[in-house]
């Protein structure tokens, strides 16, 4: 692979949907991210909110990549980090994971089930029931902050998509009750938030990899970076032609990227210059 694009030190990939899709590997998804840390610094941006960024690269660990704990940040984490920040040690009722309710804790957060609370945290809550809304219901009258997880209405699984936390932001919408703060992509400051962690100051030296156009893409534009689509997940060729969130490249998956940026052309540099979307989405 030759010497890398002088504009890229980082590149940022998502994980459902990039990666793997449910429990099964992308093919050829391992092996491609091997290639690029040899020649780019490698991080992990997930809008998972259930699960902590040590708990998915184990788990992206265990399906064959090689991930430190620290390259990975996912949606869960910048819950935490967004509480940390606004008020330490609050009472927060999670209408979310437990994994992520034991990350609050962990971080001497006081978890509630009921009465008075500060914060109400949504995310995707399998459990959650009826008496559960009424309970974070009250919670909101009485003065509590909604805070979401993120805004993706599905994600996709082995099995084809499921509801994400933006269903589950949506019952909340539905009795009018807004999120003071998204904690995933796109929002460009829970997206500033996980790049300050890394220590990344450019954003511009990025290239964001994922396969949701109004997540993953939008997240590097919002951000001012250049963005990659891979078409094995929420998004697909005709949704890339349609879309105004033109990615700076199109691939059919992961494992084509490495020879795309071996490739790149400098001039590419976004949607404003003339012929950028035919010339990114070759591939299709």
């Amino acid at each position: 692979m030759p010497q890398k694009p002088p504009r890229y030190e980082t590149i940022i990939f998502d994980l459902d949907g990039t990666l793997f899709v449910g429990d099964k590997v992308i093919p050829g998804a391992p092996e491609a991210i091997a290639v690029l840390q040899e020649h780019f610094t490698c991080r992990f941006l997930s809008n998972n909110g259930e699960r902590t960024g040590a708990s998915l690269a184990t788990r992206l660990n265990a399906m064959g990549f090689e991930v430190a704990a620290e390259e990975l940040i996912s949606s869960a984490d910048l819950v935490v980090k967004f509480l940390e920040e606004t008020q330490p040690g609050a009472r927060v009722l999670v209408r979310a994971s437990d994994e992520l309710a034991q990350a609050l804790k962990s971080s001497h957060f006081r978890i509630v089930e009921g009465g008075t609370a500060d914060f109400v945290v949504i995310g995707v809550d399998r459990g959650l029931t009826r008496d559960k809304m009424v309970i974070a219901l009250r919670s909101l009258l009485e003065g509590a902050q909604l805070v979401a997880t993120n805004s993706d209405p599905t994600y996709p699984a082995s099995d084809g998509q499921r509801p994400a936390a933006g269903a589950y932001v949506g019952i909340f919408r539905g009795m009018g009750y807004e999120p003071v703060r998204f904690c995933g992509k796109p929002d460009p400051r829970a997206v500033q938030s996980a790049l300050r962690r890394w220590g990344i100051v450019d954003p511009s030296t990025c290239l964001f990899v994922g396969d949701n156009l109004r997540t993953d893409i939008a997240a590097a534009r919002a951000v001012g970076a250049d963005s990659a689509l891979v078409l094995t997940g929420v998004s697909g060729s005709t949704d890339a032609r349609a879309d105004d969130l033109c990615p700076t490249y199109v691939v059919e998956d992961i494992g084509a990227l490495p020879d795309e940026l071996a490739g790149a052309r400098p001039g590419i540099q976004g949607c404003d210059e003339a012929m950028c979307c035919t010339n990114a989405r070759k591939e299709m």
